[in-house]
C-alpha cells in the first residue's frame, strides 16, 4: 500500500511541474511559512491534520508527509475530506473504509459523518486544515473545515488554517449570497458563489459572525500567506496547480467550473465532465453544434474563445456523444466581465429550442432541489422555466455582492 501511495504521489508531483508557471510571482502559502517558523505554534501539541492531494509544499511534498517527520509534535491522525486523502474517488462517492497512511490513521470526513466525531479526535488536542480550495462556494471543503471548526470548538480544541490563494483572485465577487434556509454540504456559508476569499479568512469571518455552534469558544490561529495579493489569479502565484478533485485538472477547469458548475446539476446539457474537458466544453444530444455555437456565442462574454467539436463522455449514466463547443479562456481573466452569470443567459436561449424545452419541462423534482442547494437560492429553476428576464435577478446578486464587500472587509489579511 505504501509503494503505491508514493508511485501516486510522485506522478501527481510530475503533473504538478508540468503546470509551473516559471518568471511569476513567488506566493509562499501558510505550510511554506509553518515549516520556515519550524513549527513553533505546534510544538508539544497532539495533532489531528485535515489535508489530501493538494496540502503540500512550494516544492511539492505533502504535509501528511512533512508532518509525520516531526518530532516537535506528534501527529495523531488524518483527515480526509471528499475524494479521499489522495484526490482519487469520484465526486459524492462517500467512504467510510479504515486507512491509514505511512502508520498514521485516516480518518474519512465525507462519509456516514462529516465532521469529526469526539471518538476521531480522542488524544488530539490541536486540528490543523490544509487544503487547497477552487474558489466556489459549493466546493465542500469549506464545509469540511466548517464542521471541523464546529468540532474543535465543542472540544476545546484548537484550530489552525494553514492559507492557501482563491485561485479565482480575492477580488471577484459573484452570484446571491446563500438562502440561509438552502444550507447544506454544497452550500454552508451564507456568502456569494464567487466569495474571493481565502479559506483562512472565510474561518475568520464564520467564527466572528458565528455561523457555526460554539463558534465564540474556538481557538483560532490562520497561518497567513506572504506575497499574495487580491488581483492575482492563480497562474500569477507561481505556485504549481494540483487537481483539487479528478474533474479540475487543471486551473482552466477550475474557471469553468465557476462557470458552469450550478448548470452541470440540471443534467440535460454536458458542461464536459467524463470528457478529456471537464467544465471547459458544453453539449447536447438535442441541438445541432452549428445552433449550439451560435447559441453560446449569444449568450457568452466576447472575451472567450469558442468552438465548435463532437465529442464523447463517460459518467455513471453510461456513454454518450454530443454535439459539443469548446470554450477557451483569455490569458488575462479580469478581461472576463462575468464568469457566473452567463450559464444562466445559455439557459435562456436554449429553452427557445422545442427538444431542449421538453427535456427541461421533464427534468424531476429531485432535480431542482440539488439545483436550488448549488445556487443558494429559490425559485431561478422556475424563472427561466417561464422565461422570465433575468436581468432584475442579475441586479439582485450585484446588491448581494455589494454588500458582501463591505460584510467581509473586516476579515481580510491580503491587499
Amino acid at each position: 500500500m505504501k509503494r503505491r501511495y508514493t508511485f501516486f504521489i510522485a506522478l501527481l508531483f510530475i503533473a504538478a511541474i508540468i503546470f509551473a508557471r516559471p518568471g511569476m510571482a513567488q506566493v509562499s502559502i501558510g505550510l511554506d511559512n509553518l515549516i520556515d517558523e519550524h513549527f513553533a505554534p505546534l510544538k508539544g501539541r497532539h495533532v489531528g491534520l485535515i489535508t489530501n492531494q493538494t496540502g503540500r509544499t512550494r516544492n511539492g511534498e505533502l504535509a501528511a508527509d512533512v508532518f509525520i517527520r516531526q518530532r516537535s509534535f506528534t501527529l495523531v491522525a488524518l483527515f480526509a475530506p471528499e475524494h479521499g486523502i489522495l484526490g482519487t474517488r469520484p465526486a459524492g462517492v462517500p467512504s467510510d473504509t479504515p486507512e491509514q497512511y505511512q502508520g498514521i490513521p485516516v480518518y474519512s470526513l465525507y462519509g456516514s459523518t462529516r465532521k469529526p466525531t469526539k471518538a476521531m479526535l480522542r488524544g488530539i488536542n490541536t486540528l490543523v486544515f490544509d487544503i487547497q480550495d477552487a474558489g466556489v462556494r459549493p466546493y465542500t471543503y469549506v464545509s469540511t473545515m466548517v464542521n471541523a471548526m464546529e468540532a474543535a470548538a465543542e472540544q476545546g480544541i484548537a484550530f489552525y488554517v494553514l492559507d492557501r490563494p482563491d485561485p479565482l483572485s480575492g477580488d471577484r465577487i459573484e452570484g446571491n449570497v446563500l438562502d440561509p434556509s438552502l444550507k447544506s454540504f454544497v452550500g454552508v456559508l451564507p456568502v456569494p458563489y464567487l466569495h474571493g476569499m481565502t479559506l483562512g479568512e472565510l474561518a475568520m469571518m464564520a467564527k466572528a459572525k458565528g455561523w457555526f455552534n460554539k463558534a465564540a469558544k474556538l481557538n483560532l490561529t490562520v497561518i497567513p500567506m506572504h506575497g499574495w495579493k487580491r488581483s492575482m489569479y492563480w497562474m500569477e502565484t507561481g505556485l504549481n496547480w494540483i487537481a483539487p478533485s479528478p474533474n479540475v485538472p487543471a486551473f482552466p477547469n477550475d474557471v469553468g467550473l465557476a462557470m458552469l458548475g450550478a448548470t452541470g446539476e440540471l443534467g440535460n446539457l454536458s458542461v464536459g465532465v467524463g470528457s478529456d474537458r471537464p467544465f471547459t466544453r458544453i453539449g447536447s444530444t438535442l441541438i445541432e453544434r452549428s445552433e449550439l455555437l451560435r447559441i453560446a456565442t449569444l449568450s457568452f462574454p466576447p472575451s472567450l474563445t469558442l468552438s465548435s467539436e463532437d465529442y464523447t463522455a463517460t459518467t455513471s449514466a453510461g456513454t454518450k456523444t454530443y454535439h459539443g463547443v469548446n470554450i477557451d479562456f483569455p490569458a488575462t481573466l479580469s478581461s472576463v466581465s462575468n464568469l457566473y452569470e452567463p450559464q444562466f443567459q445559455l439557459l435562456e436561449n436554449l429553452l427557445k429550442d422545442t427538444a431542449f424545452r421538453a427535456s427541461f419541462d421533464a427534468l424531476p423534482a429531485s432535480v431542482n432541489t440539488m439545483f436550488e442547494k448549488v445556487t443558494g437560492m429559490h425559485g431561478l429553476l422556475d424563472s427561466l422555466k417561464r422565461c422570465e428576464d433575468l436581468r432584475p435577478i442579475f441586479e439582485s446578486w450585484k446588491q448581494d455582492d455589494n454588500n458582501f464587500r463591505k460584510e467581509r472587509e473586516p476579515f481580510l489579511l491580503y491587499h
